[in-house]
């Protein structure tokens, strides 16, 4: 358990210190999608190893536990007034020490599950050098959300009635808008979320080096009531922005540029996520790890093309107790 002071300490310095790496002014730095997320254990150290091209310097990034990390006993500790204004409220807890793994036998609910992305990427066409071909590859990006994007109070069910563990998400803070900025100025806005997710495991116990992988829904980033600056809109507004003998004017041709923003659509993609284990206590049944997702980015119903959107960070979840309510939460 960390002091008072250091508590007051880790809360002033917190807005600026955790929020993800910006990098402005330098070159574009790219980097492959992961295939999995892995754990080295050596001793009682936890080695943390993202598989893949990005993998270098993700260590670094994350880190096993920051030395300035707090836990959720740390958080519970601190006052309103004390976590006002510092974005300590988007940070995620992580384990202190592993104390041993956490058994999920049967059905078993997941609570306070919550997730902070580090790193956000889009998938761009890169040139190495001139007359080279673009190739795609995942570059970083300026965050221009402010602290809100994390995702929190996320409760699931744990089933560990076959060989490993599956996992179902029901319920909680399970999404979150954001907007990053590429190297060249151009903002992508994009929806974090776990909505629905399904994410299965080998292992019948919570402990380090456990993986997860699974996909989840992505809700379109805009509602049918949501109107463009013309009024243009899904569910009400305008049906078009033109009067109807300028759109027949031309044929066909020019009208297939118009269409998308005419039509509007409530679009629901698919992501997926692999996270990893590091840290488990069984006394209090939290444990905290490593999340490496993809998912694709706003379309503006309908209009314009996404991009995906590769993100990395911290993960903590606790697991408790199942009396069956949990069953009947819906997203």
């Amino acid at each position: 358990m960390f002091t008072r002071a250091f508590l007051a300490a880790a809360v002033v310095a917190s807005a600026a210190a955790f929020q993800p790496v910006l990098r402005v002014g330098v070159p574009v730095k790219a980097s492959q999608r992961a295939g999995v997320c892995d754990v080295a254990m050596k001793g009682e150290a936890a080695s943390k190893v993202l598989l893949g091209g990005f993998a270098l310097g993700a260590a670094a990034l994350i880190g096993v536990q920051d030395a300035s990390a707090l836990t959720s006993a740390d958080l519970r500790s601190l006052t309103y007034q004390e976590i006002k204004g510092t974005g300590v409220a988007n940070r995620c807890p992580e384990v202190a020490d592993n104390t041993g793994p956490i058994l999920v036998t049967g059905k078993t609910g997941m609570k306070d599950m919550c997730l902070e992305p580090k790193s956000f990427q889009i998938e761009e066409d890169v040139k190495g050098k001139k007359g080279d071909v673009a190739k795609k590859q995942f570059v970083d990006t300026k965050l221009m959300t402010r602290a809100t994007y994390s995702l929190s109070g996320i409760e699931g069910i744990l089933d560990g009635a076959g060989s490993g563990i599956k996992f179902s998400e029901k319920g909680g803070i399970d999404y979150a808008p954001a907007t990053v900025q590429l190297p060249g100025g151009e903002r992508v806005p994009f929806m974090f979320t776990i909505k629905e997710l399904v994410a299965a495991s080998d292992s019948s116990e919570m402990k380090p080096g456990t993986t997860f992988s699974g996909n989840f829904k992505v809700p379109s980033y805009r509602s049918g009531l949501f109107l463009d600056p013309k009024g243009r809109g899904g569910t009400t507004g305008y049906d078009m922005a033109q009067g109807l003998p300028g759109m027949q004017a031309d044929g066909a041709e020019g009208q297939d540029e118009l269409a998308g923003e005419t039509n509007k659509v409530f679009q629901v993609t698919e992501g997926s996520i692999e996270f990893a284990v590091t840290k488990a206590d069984q006394q209090t049944g939290e444990w905290s790890g490593v999340f490496v997702s993809e998912q694709l980015s706003d379309t503006d119903m309908g209009s314009k093309a996404p991009k995906k959107v590769l993100l990395k960070g911290i993960i903590f979840g606790r697991v408790a107790g199942f009396d069956g309510t949990e069953e009947y939460k819906t997203n």
